[in-house]
């Protein structure tokens, strides 16, 4: 299901660029920022369950969110004649503020289940976890890996 998914989201993708490349270099974020919610499952010591597995779905969605943020950015600029590089660096600086927002906001609405407070929430803690860890990371790969990367493997 995980495989079926993430080629719907890549079809999505392709569909909403008209190109592969950058619907490649979104998805291969998600994977990317697993790292982080796997490292702050490590550190706090919970094991890899369903509540998890759910958020690294969940963590999918969210990065995929970011770096169509930036992306559709360039787009826009690209559409009014901007040079690449120069349009790549003006979407950056133009969603840095609306990615940084919507993650902050994502992670302290997140913080309650992380720490376990309320009815309930040690099911959910790993789940937070997962999306708190990952999406720390994945905020840093779409806000400096992607575009590098997109750069670098298409040159104009």
């Amino acid at each position: 299901m995980f495989a079926l998914a993430g080629f719907l989201v890549f079809a999505i993708l392709v569909a909403q660029f008209r190109a592969w490349l950058p619907a490649l270099l979104i998805l291969l974020a998600a994977p990317l920022s697993f790292g982080g919610g796997l490292v702050l499952l490590w550190l706090t010591g919970i094991d890899l369950n369903i509540s998890s597995a759910m958020g690294f779905i969940l963590l999918v969605g969210l990065t995929v969110k970011n770096g169509i943020m930036l992306l559709d950015a360039f787009e826009v600029r690209r559409a009014a004649g901007e040079p690449f590089a120069d349009a790549l660096a003006h979407a950056g600086r133009l969603r840095v503020r609306p990615i940084l927002m919507t993650t902050g906001c994502t992670l302290f609405g997140l913080l309650p289940l992380a720490l376990g407070l309320g009815a309930g929430a040690e099911l959910q803690r790993p789940l937070a976890l997962a999306v708190i860890g990952g999406l720390s990371l994945s905020t840093l790969v779409t806000l400096y890996l992607v575009p590098v990367a997109y750069r670098a493997l298409r040159r104009e």
